[in-house]
């Protein structure tokens, strides 16, 4: 069996493929984003989940199920973001288990002025390129992305446990 399965989607399928695999070549590199602030992809993308949703009601794991990122990896990401002075943690009274991210004054000047230079040198073309799709496709590919990308952890498996072992 070749990739005749996937049909007229298979140019689709090797950018999505391409894109995967840049994306994940590029996680891990930090880039300056304010003077003395350095950000990877997953911290920076945590960052704007926060200021997009600053006024929900969300607490750090269920951001971290929402953004696909693993609750151990989420919570170093905010204690950097926090050290950096970019976001503060709340709870509410009488449940401190629960915690709140809040974006600070200094986070939303940051994001202000690194957003405009992702727009100019990342995403200005790729937006000019969907300038001719409607509503309704950019939509339905959206749906199609997430649908996708839900079924990308098709196992439920758990984590395998972790033993530790001796330095001896």
């Amino acid at each position: 069996m070749g990739t005749e399965w996937m049909g007229r989607y298979r140019p689709l399928v090797a950018e999505l493929v391409r894109h995967s695999n840049r994306a994940q070549r590029t996680i891990s590199r930090r880039t300056e984003v304010a003077e003395g602030i350095s950000l990877n992809a997953q911290e920076w993308q945590v960052f704007e989940y926060v200021i997009e949703h600053g006024d929900d009601d969300a607490y750090m794991n269920l951001i971290s199920d929402r953004l696909g990122i693993a609750q151990s990896t989420f919570s170093k990401i905010v204690k950097a973001l926090c050290g950096y002075g970019l976001l503060d943690k709340y709870h509410m009274s009488g449940n401190r288990k629960n915690i709140l991210l809040r974006p600070t004054g200094k986070g939303l000047a940051v994001y202000e002025g690194f957003s405009q230079d992702l727009v100019k040198n990342l995403f200005e073309g790729f937006f000019d390129a969907l300038e001719g799709f409607g509503d309704e496709d950019i939509r339905g590919f959206t749906g199609a992305l997430r649908l996708l990308n839900d079924r990308l952890l098709f196992r439920d498996e758990p984590e395998p446990e972790m033993e530790l072992i001796t330095g001896r």
